[in-house]
């Protein structure tokens, strides 16, 4: 009889130590490859090459997905995501929510701005600030034109100076 109690113990022993533990739903995790996050990341749309029914099936509403397209075919495209906060109306929040859904995927094809006819919407969206803005316009209205580079770069700061250089055209007249 002992040994018959004996075999038993230790079977129940041998079999607890082998037995698969009961996971509660809170037990499972879920675990990414890396396969899975690279498509993760590849569903962010390119904001450069994003046709309005890609932007629009993002549930991004028509009024941002019209400016986004405004925006691209003023300038060319966007070089950066944090150039969205150029955009009348997108500010802090609304570039935060925009960017979970877009990516600069592809570098754009910047236009040639001509300095002498650009509105303010035009400067503005390339870059320029509200002061450099009321200064190219005021000079406009005295002299007609912007000859150079030379009479540009007195408007503007260098930092916008040097990134715009290459691309502002001096013919034409306001």
């Amino acid at each position: 009889m002992k040994k018959i109690i004996s075999f038993l113990l230790f079977s129940c022993l041998f079999a607890n130590s082998y037995a698969v533990p009961a996971l509660s739903n809170n037990d499972y995790r879920l675990i990414m490859s890396s396969q899975n996050m690279q498509n993760e990341k590849e569903e962010l749309l390119d904001i450069n090459k994003a046709s309005e029914q890609d932007l629009l099936g993002r549930k991004i509403s028509k009024s941002y997905v019209a400016k986004i397209m405004e925006y691209r075919e003023i300038t060319g495209g966007f070089d950066k995501l944090e150039d969205l906060k150029r955009i009348k109306g997108i500010g802090d929040a609304t570039y935060q929510k925009l960017s979970k859904f877009l990516k600069v995927g592809s570098a754009p094809t910047k236009k040639v701005l001509n300095i002498n006819s650009a509105d303010e919407l035009t400067l503005k969206y390339y870059g320029f600030s509200k002061k450099e803005i009321k200064k190219i316009q005021t000079f406009l209205d005295k002299n007609d034109r912007i000859t150079d580079n030379i009479e540009f770069q007195k408007l503007v700061k260098k930092k916008t100076y040097e990134e715009l250089k290459d691309l502002i055209n001096y013919g034409g007249k306001k």
